[in-house]
């Protein structure tokens, strides 16, 4: 098995659903118009106890590829837009209200963790866990495992652009909605470093500019994002 070197993460999909405890019912991006269902409450694993078993995952598949190659980039993550977005995304048919805004601001809470994480080589306090679940949250903690590993860190912030492109209810979850979001991912501004010195470490051919799509949730209301799809055949 090989590290996918130039997406983020772990090829592959995985990550476990945090447990939700009583601070998350006053989450900031708990939706209220939605209508909680209470469920019988069944044992999960802890956000510890994920992150430990992608320790030892990425390990693994860090020693099996062997001592050829560098590692690589990660590709993104911004906390803030700052630009407007491309022709290609505001040409999409947007949807805009209330839920697309928090769907949106539940997407920069989640690029604001990434980048606190990747440069400080903490996923803890990072607030990753509040903002992402699923595999997206899976993929988060392996990027920073995998450049703890490397000796690497990230500085600099690139830019998003997101779109909410669709909004409604999750399918086979009762109470529960789901949103596709794009973007165009920039992270030319955003730079692997050398954990000792911050000496600048991109590989030689990096993609700089590229499109996203988001799948965004609901757990228990609140707008969390569960799936990111990278379109690293195109530019935007």
């Amino acid at each position: 098995m090989v590290l996918n070197t130039v997406n983020w993460g772990i090829g592959g999909k995985g990550g476990a659903m945090r447990h939700l405890g009583p601070a998350f019912l006053n989450h900031p991006l708990r939706d209220t118009s939605a209508r909680p269902v209470i469920r019988p409450r069944r044992p999960v694993a802890t956000v510890t106890a994920a992150f430990a078993l992608l320790v030892g995952a990425v390990s693994l598949l860090l020693a099996g590829c062997g001592t050829g190659g560098g590692a690589q980039t990660l590709d993104g993550a911004p906390a803030h837009e700052v630009t407007p977005p491309p022709p290609s995304l505001r040409a999409a048919e947007a949807v805009s209200g209330p839920t697309a805004q928090v769907v949106i601001g539940s997407y920069r809470g989640y690029w604001a963790a990434q980048v606190l994480a990747m440069s400080t080589g903490r996923a803890d306090g990072s607030d990753l866990s509040t903002y992402a679940t699923g595999a997206a949250l899976g993929d988060s903690y392996a990027d920073v495992v995998r450049l703890d590993a490397a000796g690497l860190l990230m500085s600099g912030a690139p830019q998003i652009h997101p779109v909410v492109t669709a909004v409604g209810p999750l399918k086979g979850v009762p109470g529960e909605r789901q949103a596709t979001l794009r973007d165009c991912l920039d992270v030319s501004g955003w730079h692997q470093v050398t954990a000792h010195g911050g000496r600048i470490s991109d590989p030689a051919h990096r993609l700089t500019r590229y499109p996203l799509v988001v799948t965004v949730r609901t757990v228990g209301g609140a707008w969390m994002i569960s799936q990111v799809t990278r379109e690293t055949g195109r530019t935007c």
